[in-house]
């Protein structure tokens, strides 16, 4: 573990690295779970069930090819939830998936094979940004625009593994995730308002709106396709 000196400000590879208390791993899965059966539970209370039933599916959305996209389903006139609404609700959902990954995310080093490769990766990185100050602010700002922008993959999820790689210390993780979210889920909810009899006109043609849901989904899977298959590849072993 590094030590801190006049020379590295920010203690990132100490950070980073260092084991979680079984105590704060357990927190940070168990909360963000706690708190959205809580958030679900108020909608039902204040709203209805049939929102609290509309938030929980468009939750499940973002992890099977909605993504930040789900946040355009509260411009449609029927729905229980409007889309700035939606919004704060994927913005929650990518803080809590981020908290969760960071208190888990060390069970990845014990992959056969790979886990190996991950830690010598990560501990690298971390070294160089521990070196490198305005290397970390360029990575932050890098995962933040990584999580930002609406193509399949580009997520919480992903983007916590490619901050571990990149060897971001955890605080860092979050605070880059929440704010490429805000951004990201703010700019598709000013669309969705200003799309909203588009959007509308699709939901009452309910074949032509499958067709352009799935032309949607494809196109931003085909996006993180281009954006990000050659880097992968050339990571390959």
């Amino acid at each position: 573990m590094a030590t801190p000196t006049t020379d590295t400000p920010i203690d990132i590879e100490g950070e980073a690295l260092a084991p979680l208390s079984p105590a704060s791993r357990w927190t940070l899965v168990v909360a963000p779970l706690v708190g959205f059966a809580l958030i679900l539970v108020a909608v039902g209370l204040f709203m209805s069930p049939a929102a609290a039933g509309f938030v929980a599916s468009l939750a499940a959305g973002t992890f099977v090819g909605g993504g930040k996209l789900v946040i355009l389903a509260g411009a449609v006139e029927q729905a229980p939830v409007g889309h700035w609404g939606l919004a704060a609700l994927v913005v929650y959902i990518d803080l809590a998936t981020a908290c969760i990954m960071m208190g888990g995310i060390h069970l990845l080093d014990g992959l056969p094979g790979a886990g190996k490769r991950l830690a010598a990766a990560r501990e690298s990185g971390s070294r160089i940004l521990n070196r490198n100050p305005w290397m970390h602010r360029a990575a932050w700002i890098g995962l933040a625009i990584f999580i930002a922008v609406p193509f399949n993959g580009t997520g919480a999820l992903m983007g916590s593994v490619v901050g571990r790689l990149l060897g971001l210390s955890r605080t860092s993780i979050i605070s880059a995730t929440g704010f490429g979210s805000i951004v990201g889920a703010s700019a598709l909810a000013l669309a969705s308002g200003i799309w909203a009899e588009r959007i509308n006109a699709l939901a009452r043609e309910l074949l032509l709106g499958f067709f352009v849901v799935a032309v949607v989904i494809a196109l931003t899977f085909l996006g993180s396709r281009l954006a990000f298959g050659p880097k992968r590849e050339a990571l390959a072993p």
